[in-house]
């Protein structure tokens, strides 16, 4: 085995890019201020799309979410979630997944893949750190390279995101994210830097956060000093949706592109500023030759028609999404019986009769966390059809959920509601409705709701109020009857936005058909709030629901304890759901949520024949029971072939090979970033610095439950012949490590080997070890 550590950008021919800067500015030179301009904004009645400039034959450019998948589309292939990704240590393996994604983006005629998402498992209770691969900036830059080359290999863009800081989803849209240049450099940019010098990313979306007192979108210093002088990026900087905060600022800042449309600033509000001198013609000139370079180098202003279509949901990207599973699923535990010499795993189904399936996460696939990221898979199967699949009728398969993970919360009655009318105070909201989807001019209808529980279907909510096209903005008060944590819910078809006390508290926004998101607020007997509602409909059926419900000390169906006494195997299938785990908040703790911890220990009791399998993007709380559970597998969030990979690796057909790409701590408090989180008064300063991760962990002697790079299993592996090929080493020097890996073992297997250095006599602080190489081999 050999390990080369060197860096080299990818560059492309020079004379491709004369053709591209002569064909782009041409086309410039066409182009009325007002076209120019025009260009820079979303279209007005897509989400999704840019606008085009048809008299050209500028075709808009169609955007499509996400990082596992390709959102919006039905029968799309659901790979596995970016932190499975990280788990498969395979770049080879991620570049093909990104070549699916961009066929599958090809055949809906999407130009842009809005992915993928780099950025660093700081937190274990991160509600989008599903979405990204690690809290190792290196592995993150290896996987992230991957996903690009294989998604822009289709002639797709890709969009690297949230740039930069944006690795908590508590107040995103306005915290401010401090953090020291050493801090910046080691950790949270070299994924991006890696995105734009060895992946040639055409486009980065900046973060919502603020960065050292600037919106990201804003931010001078990321997006023109550090994106494009340091880094040396040529493609175009868009937005995230509403993270747009200015006009000026943003223009000089760097932006190019705000999203969605219609524009908010770079509208008739840029026209104005360009007219007043305050933005110059060159620098809107700029932004177009960014945006035109990128079209050319797609194709997409040529004859686009005669490039391959691209194929979705086919038979080899389910291939495809299924050895992602594989490689990804971690073995944490594997342990023998009382009384037995072998381990639990693999399963022998000759001595298996009957196996009990109990736990929320058995009966439908995982598909991961909930948000923007979402796809709407063609197939998937679960846990048990894997099962079922593996075993027919040869073994009795039970099953019983156990725990109630409520997906509906009651509507708030309208005694909990109050608003002010002539100065006096009633109950209700008030309902400002606009017959426009941007809550923007004259409002058409005010009146006081009593509640908001509407469900309209494809009618109107009032004569005065179109049918389709519309947004209703309430305001007023909430106030709690009793103290307690409260789950606060906006439930819309279509998008809703959630605000308490001035602040954003639930993101909801989108079209999307009815869904509900959530987040908890602790609120004492009599307390109140102001609450603040935005929503809009663009089509077809519409509904919108404000709803809550009192947390109770959860318990669980004590049936499962029958079943289980009565299987010859138990297997748990417990986790997380897109419900706590969601773009939009972070989770409330690192407990599984429910009863499961207590029903997992309980089982145990009843059946020490029992394993646990856990789906979930971020580490979870086991010390309660893991050490009465023999075998323990966290197979992350595994895609739409969860069941079938599973149940392979169950039975041994597959031996799993993934390794952690974050660190598991025994608590959440153990975590360096947890004293930290979430800032105070909008402002979150990074004071862990460079210790993130196992940094932290091995430098400062905490033992966690599991370290970054673990993972066990159904064979063993022994290193020797390690050979170095210099003693002495200048930074710019090339250092080949090789090294020989036996299997030594009855099975075959996957080894990652992995490659960390430490710094022995550096002037400054440097961790215990810090990941610089890793190789996957099957032997």
């Amino acid at each position: 085995m050999l390990f080369t550590q060197c860096n080299n950008p990818v560059s492309e021919n020079e004379n491709t890019y004369l053709d591209i800067d002569k064909r782009a500015n041409d086309l410039l030179q066409q182009m009325t201020l007002e076209e120019k301009i025009f260009l820079l904004g979303g279209y007005e009645s897509d989400g999704m799309r840019s606008n085009g400039i048809e008299r050209l034959g500028i075709p808009k450019l169609n955007m499509a979410n996400g990082p596992h998948g390709l959102g919006g589309i039905d029968d799309a292939t659901f790979f596995a979630g970016g932190v499975s990704f990280g788990a498969t240590w395979n770049p080879e393996l991620v570049e093909e997944v990104g070549k699916a994604i961009g066929a599958e983006a090809r055949f809906a005629d999407k130009h842009i893949m809005l992915g993928p998402c780099v950025n660093i498992h700081r937190l274990p209770i991160g509600g989008r750190n599903f979405e990204s691969y690690s809290e190792d900036p290196f592995l993150t830059s290896k996987i992230g390279v991957a996903w690009i080359k294989g998604v822009q290999s289709m002639n797709v863009a890709a969009c690297v995101k949230h740039y930069a800081g944006n690795e908590q989803e508590f107040e995103r849209n306005g915290v401010n994210v401090e953090m020291d240049e050493r801090t910046l450099r080691e950790i949270h940019l070299p994924a991006f830097k890696a995105a734009v010098q060895e992946a040639n990313t055409y486009t980065v979306m900046s973060a919502y956060n603020r960065f050292r007192g600037s919106y990201a979108s804003e931010n001078d210093y990321l997006l023109n000093k550090v994106l494009r002088d340091d880094f040396g990026f040529t493609g175009f900087v868009i937005s995230d949706w509403d993270a747009t905060h200015s006009c000026v600022p943003s223009a000089l800042g760097g932006l190019d592109m705000e999203m969605p449309g219609p524009p908010m600033y770079f509208g008739d509000s840029l026209m104005i500023a360009v007219k007043n001198k305050e933005v110059s013609v060159q620098i809107i000139d700029q932004k177009v030759i960014n945006i035109l370079k990128i079209m050319i180098k797609l194709g997409i202003l040529d004859d686009y028609s005669k490039m391959p279509k691209g194929e979705i949901g086919t038979d080899y990207h389910k291939m495809l999404s299924r050895k992602v599973t594989e490689q990804s699923v971690v073995l944490l535990k594997n342990a023998c019986l009382p009384g037995q010499d072998n381990q639990i795993l693999p399963l022998n189904k000759e001595k298996i009769k009957s196996i009990a399936i109990l736990g929320p996460k058995a009966e439908e696939a995982s598909l991961g966390g909930g948000g923007s990221s979402e796809v709407f898979a063609k197939d998937s199967i679960s846990l048990i059809e894997g099962l079922r699949n593996k075993l027919g009728a040869d073994v009795e398969i039970t099953f019983l959920n156990g725990i109630d993970f409520t997906t509906e919360f009651p509507a708030i009655e309208s005694k909990n509601l109050y608003t002010e009318i002539d100065g006096k105070e009633v109950n209700g909201l008030t309902g400002v409705y606009y017959n426009n989807v941007h809550l923007h001019g004259e409002p058409v209808l005010t009146r006081v709701d009593k509640d908001v529980n509407f469900d309209w279907g494809q009618g109107s909510p009032d004569p005065k109020v179109v049918k389709d096209g519309f947004s209703v903005r309430w305001s007023g008060k909430l106030k709690a009857t009793k103290e307690g944590m409260y789950k606060i819910g906006i439930n819309s078809n279509d998008g809703s936005k959630l605000f308490v006390n001035g602040k954003l508290f639930v993101h909801n926004w989108g079209n999307h058909g009815a869904k509900m998101r959530s987040a908890p607020l602790y609120m004492k007997t009599g307390e109140t709030v102001d609450v603040m509602i935005e929503y809009f409909e663009t089509g077809n059926s519409a509904s919108m629901k404000f709803e809550w419900e009192l947390q109770q000390k959860a318990k669980y169906n004590k049936e499962v304890l029958k079943l289980a006494e009565k299987a010859d195997l138990v297997i748990i299938a417990a986790g997380l759901t897109k419900i706590f785990e969601c773009e939009g908040f972070d989770r409330a703790s690192m407990d599984l949520p429910g009863a499961q911890n207590e029903m997992i220990k309980d089982v145990s009791k009843v059946n020490p024949n029992t394993i646990v399998i856990l789906t979930n993007g971020t580490p979870v709380t086991m010390i309660d029971w893991i050490d009465d559970i023999p075998a323990v597998l966290e197979a992350f969030y595994p895609g739409q072939e969860e069941g079938n990979a599973l149940a392979d690796i169950l039975f041994g057909d597959v031996n799993p090979s993934g390794k952690l790409p974050v660190t598991f701590p025994k608590h959440y408090e153990d975590s360096p970033a947890y004293k930290f989180y979430p800032g105070e008064n909008s402002q979150l300063t990074y004071s862990e610095g460079i210790y993130v991760g196992y940094r932290y962990y091995d430098t400062k002697n905490v033992e966690p439950l599991f370290p970054f790079g673990f993972g066990l299993s159904y064979t063993t592996f022994e290193y020797s012949n390690l050979k170095i090929d210099k003693k002495e080493i200048d930074k710019e020097d090339i250092l080949n490590i090789e090294l020989t890996v036996k299997n030594t073992g009855k099975v075959d297997g996957d080894e990652v080997v992995q490659l960390y250095i430490h710094d022995i006599e550096s002037k400054v602080d440097r961790p215990e070890k810090e990941l610089k190489g890793f190789k996957r081999v099957s032997l």
